[in-house]
């Protein structure tokens, strides 16, 4: 094998692999005990592959210039924390390794996506990588649909329990009668998220219909109904709501002007629809069922704070915090990694105040330059990579003002090292004017 297409099999095995990792290293570590080892072992390899992956670029010379850029805003949000860290030497040491790590893996998902296919272009065709995560996410979704039906201490007996950090079972207010499912993903939101992707690639697939034959459409509406089902099933109202902006953000970008036609011609027939589907919400205003999904507020609700008052009420705190110390209060003092702290941590419920609250003002305009600048790349290629990774990429802006998103290693290995990719394989224009990518897989090259 050349040496060039390790960053490439690696990013494809993140891409497999990182959707079952809790499962994998919780029902594994059983068996050969310790549990931590696995669980930091992927993140230690990640960032050797994406060390390796950088060292490779610059080794094969004629790097572009946004490469550089890229490799310069993430090495100097690395040094930042580095330097918060050293600033703040009393910081709990656990919950610092732990969130210097979730914080830095992005970035280092995005070098790895991007130094793979400069190193590799050949290899990263549209559909050969977004097959990989379709076949996986298709077995992710299939495994939740089963889970609703299972009892609900199953994961119990492969290693799941809150003593080893993972619950093995959710409800909406710990009710047993509003269960969500996870599949192998940590929790019922993550996996929504983590879905979101896969269905924004099936929707723009299905609305290319005209060039599918009658079994392949079947198969697509099958594949996007589990997907949607799965969805469903998880009850994460954020996930929902992603999916709508990115399904419909698909939509627009991809028949956009057929869009306006059809609705220039049948805009009443929309409006009664409006219209018929609000009357039928605000009929059930009292349904105790749809109030316990929709408000995720119900007669088991323990202490005097549902979800939703605990969300405003993470999130002032965290922008109080910002406000005084703008220079941030080091990594892992905020966030998903707090919580490993016995003396208490911060869940801002908002990944990018939990960004600002630990690397400052700084940090999160670095952080969310980068987001930016990396949008921006995508857009100008102005073709399916487009539609599917910006369409989401919305999706998760939004879910990450209510979540930490970004901190789980699924969602983030999917989009970061999909958008990676997308940035480094070269676009060409058609003789119409339009952008396309005319790279194509060989694997067997």
């Amino acid at each position: 094998m050349q040496i060039k297409r390790i960053p490439y099999w690696g990013a494809i095995a993140l891409l497999a692999y990182m959707p079952f990792h809790i499962f994998f290293s919780q029902s594994v570590s059983t068996l050969t005990g310790g549990l931590e080892a696995w669980k930091v072992a992927k993140d230690i390899l990640t960032a050797l592959l994406a060390v390796f992956t950088i060292c490779l670029v610059i080794y094969n010379r004629g790097v572009p210039k946004w490469f550089w850029a890229l490799l310069g805003v993430s090495g100097a949000y690395f040094l930042l924390h580095v330097l918060l860290w050293a600033v703040h030497p009393h910081l709990f040491r656990t919950s610092a390794e732990v969130g210097f790590i979730y914080n830095m893996r992005v970035v280092c998902y995005a070098l790895i996506g991007a130094g793979a296919a400069l190193l590799t272009p050949r290899l990263f065709a549209f559909r050969s990588i977004f097959k990989v995560a379709l076949v996986v996410s298709s077995i992710v979704a299939l495994l939740a649909v089963v889970q609703y039906f299972l009892p609900k201490d199953v994961l119990t007996h492969v290693g799941y329990s809150l003593d080893r950090g993972v619950r093995p079972s959710f409800f909406i207010d710990d009710n047993p009668a509003f269960p969500r499912v996870m599949s192998t993903l940590r929790d019922p939101n993550s996996l929504g998220a983590y879905l979101l992707v896969p269905i924004a690639l099936l929707a723009y697939t299905v609305l290319q219909a005209k060039k599918q034959t009658r079994r392949q459409r079947i198969w697509l509406g099958a594949l996007l109904a589990l997907h949607v089902t799965a969805l469903y099933m998880t009850f994460s109202r954020s996930a929902w709501l992603g999916a709508v902006v990115t399904v419909s953000l698909a939509i627009w970008w991809r028949i956009s002007t057929q869009f306006v036609r059809v609705m220039r011609k049948w805009w009443l027939v929309g409006v009664v629809v409006l219209m018929v589907l609000f009357g039928g919400l605000y009929s059930q205003r009292h349904n105790a069922q749809l109030d316990g999904i929709i408000s995720h507020s119900t007669t088991a609700q323990v202490g005097p704070h549902d979800s939703n008052d605990l969300h405003l009420m993470y999130i002032r705190k965290g922008l109080n915090g910002i406000w005084h110390n703008p220079l941030g209060h080091g990594p892992g003092t905020a966030g998903l990694a707090s919580i490993q702290n016995p003396d208490g941590g911060l869940l801002t419920e908002n990944y990018y105040v939990q960004i600002g609250y630990e690397v400052g003002v700084l940090g999160l305009g670095l952080f969310v330059g980068l987001l930016a600048w990396i949008y921006v790349r995508v857009w100008r290629r102005h073709d399916q990579w487009t539609i599917v990774l910006l369409s989401s990429f919305w999706a998760y802006a939004l879910i990450n003002m209510l979540l930490h998103m970004w901190s789980n290693e699924a969602v983030a290995a999917q989009w970061w090292l999909l958008a990676g990719v997308a940035m480094a394989i070269p676009i060409t224009k058609r003789p119409g004017g339009s952008h396309a990518t005319k790279v194509r897989a060989d694997a067997s090259a």
